[in-house]
C-alpha cells in the first residue's frame, strides 16, 4: 500500500510539472512566436510600399475627368494624389504633382511609380508656347520621396526652334512592367517620323519603327501614328495609322522578336472604336462616317431615317477577320461608345442612354 502511494505522488507530481511547463510555453514562449510570425507577415506586405511601389490592399485616386470612354486626366493642373486603403478608404499618404499636362493623356498610375507629362513656360491664357517652353516626362514614387526627370520629350529654346533631338509627342505609354516606354518621333512629313520604343532605365531605343518602314509594307496604310497599349504580360503593343478621325490600320509589335504586324482597318472605323488589346479585337460601326460639320451630319441622319436605315455594332478580330454582331437601333448614325471593361466583356450605351454589356463568345 506504501508502495502504491509513492508511484500516485510520483505520478502527481510528473503531471504537475508537465501543467507548469507547459504554461510557461504558452504563455513566454508561443506567444513571441506568434508575435514575431505576425510581424514578418506585416514586413512582406509592407515591402512593395518601402520601396516606393503599391502595396497589395493599396490603390491610388485623384480628381479626374473623362476625355472619351477610355481616356481620363487630371481635373487640376497640380493634382493632389491619394494612396488610399483599398478596403476601408481611408488615405495612407499623399503628394501633389504641379505643372502637369492640362490635355491629352497626361498621366498613368502603375504599380510602382506613376508617369507625368509635366509642362513649363506655357501661356494657358493665349495658348502659346513661352520661350523656354519644356514637356518633360516624371517619375514619381508612392513613397513621398520627389519626382525624377526621366526624358524631355521637346524644347521649344530661348528662341522657341524646336530641338530636333527631343522631337517627341506629349502622348506615352508605359508597359505594365515598367520596363518600355512608346513615344512617337516628330510629324507626318518629317524625315525622323517614328514610333519609339525606349527602355525605362537606361533610355535606350530597343525598337525603332520608322514610318518608311510601314509604307514599304502597306504605303495606303501611312498617315499619322497614335498609341494604343501594351498586353498585361508586356510582350505586344498596340498603335493605329488614321487620317483624321477615319482608322487606316493597325500596328501591333511583339517586343520579344523586335518585328511589326500590320492589318488594315475594317471599312467605316473611326477614332471613337474600342480596340480589345489583350485579343486583337477592334468595335465596327459599319457604314458610319466622320462629316465634322454638324448641319451635313443632321441632313444625313435624315436621309438615313426617310430609308430606314439604322446603326449596327459589331466585334471584328484583327487577326482572323471574324465578324460578331453586338446591337442595333434604329437611330441612324449612332455613336455607341464602346468601352472594354475586361479581356470579354464590352460595354456600349443606347440612344436612351442605357448601358449594357455584352460577352464576347471566346
Amino acid at each position: 500500500m506504501k508502495f502504491n502511494k509513492k508511484i500516485l505522488v510520483l505520478w502527481l507530481i510528473i503531471i504537475l510539472f508537465a501543467a507548469v511547463v507547459s504554461t510557461v510555453y504558452f504563455i513566454f514562449l508561443k506567444k513571441p512566436v506568434s508575435q514575431s510570425t505576425n510581424n514578418q507577415i506585416a514586413t512582406i506586405q509592407k515591402e512593395a510600399s518601402s520601396i516606393g511601389c503599391l502595396g497589395e490592399n493599396e490603390i491610388v485616386d485623384y480628381d479626374r475627368i473623362s476625355l472619351n470612354p477610355a481616356i481620363t486626366q487630371p481635373k487640376e493642373s497640380s493634382p493632389m494624389i491619394f494612396v488610399k486603403n483599398k478596403s476601408t478608404g481611408e488615405v495612407i499618404k499623399s503628394f501633389q504633382i504641379e505643372n502637369v499636362r492640362d490635355s491629352g493623356y497626361p498621366m498613368e498610375v502603375h504599380k510602382c511609380n506613376i508617369y507625368v507629362n509635366r509642362t513649363f513656360n506655357f501661356d494657358k491664357g493665349k495658348g502659346l508656347p513661352l520661350p523656354n517652353y519644356r514637356s518633360e516626362l516624371w517619375q514619381y514614387y508612392y513613397n513621398g520621396e520627389a519626382g525624377k526627370l526621366l526624358l524631355v520629350l521637346f524644347d521649344f529654346g530661348k528662341e522657341n526652334d524646336l530641338n530636333i533631338n527631343n522631337d517627341y509627342s506629349p502622348i506615352f505609354r508605359i508597359s505594365d512592367n515598367e520596363k518600355n516606354i512608346s513615344l512617337i518621333r516628330g510629324y507626318l512629313g518629317k524625315d525622323n517620323y517614328a514610333l519609339i520604343i525606349k527602355d525605362l532605365k537606361t533610355l535606350e531605343d530597343p525598337l525603332t519603327l520608322p514610318i518608311t518602314d510601314i509604307e514599304k509594307r502597306n504605303p495606303d496604310l501611312v498617315d499619322d501614328i497614335s498609341l494604343d497599349g501594351w498586353t498585361k504580360d508586356s510582350r505586344y503593343f498596340w498603335a493605329r495609322t488614321h487620317s483624321g478621325a477615319n482608322v487606316l490600320g493597325f500596328l501591333r509589335i511583339d517586343m520579344q522578336t523586335k518585328t511589326f504586324e500590320l492589318f488594315p482597318a475594317p471599312e467605316n472605323v473611326l477614332g471613337g472604336d474600342a480596340l480589345n488589346i489583350e485579343k486583337g479585337l477592334i468595335t465596327v460601326h459599319p457604314g458610319n462616317v466622320w462629316y465634322g460639320i454638324a448641319d451635313v451630319t443632321e441632313q444625313e441622319k435624315a436621309e438615313r431615317r426617310k430609308q430606314g436605315m439604322g446603326t449596327e455594332l459589331y466585334i471584328e478580330n484583327l487577326l482572323t477577320k471574324k465578324r460578331e454582331f453586338v446591337v442595333k437601333t434604329n437611330e441612324p448614325l449612332y455613336y455607341f461608345k464602346p468601352k472594354w471593361l475586361s479581356d470579354t466583356e464590352l460595354q456600349y450605351e443606347m440612344p436612351n442612354g442605357e448601358k449594357k454589356i455584352y460577352k464576347i463568345n471566346t
